[in-house]
């Protein structure tokens, strides 16, 4: 496994330049993922914002899935290119 390095499917056919940047993009998608979910475990518990209200709750609670939604999504962008590169679609 090569991490969010893009060698795999369609994007081993790509060049070095574009190579780095997919990696770059995807580093800095999976940095802003776990800030988020980060970000969702402090509203969650009370530890910023305007105290420990159900919409503080509630809404940290929504970070800390979409955080987690994105980190999945990238993680496993490699098998779904590639399953759907395989596919012809």
């Amino acid at each position: 496994m090569t991490g969010v390095k893009p060698d795999w499917g369609p994007f081993g056919k790509l060049g070095g330049t574009a190579k780095v940047l997919l990696g770059v993009l995807a580093a800095v998608v999976l940095t802003i993922g776990l800030g988020a979910f980060i970000a969702g475990i402090g509203k969650s518990k009370g530890w910023f914002g305007e105290g420990r209200s159900t919409m503080d709750a509630s809404h940290g609670k929504g970070l800390m899935v979409g955080g987690l939604v994105v980190l999945f999504l990238v993680a496993s962008l490699g098998t779904i290119t590639t399953i759907t590169y395989g596919m012809g679609v």
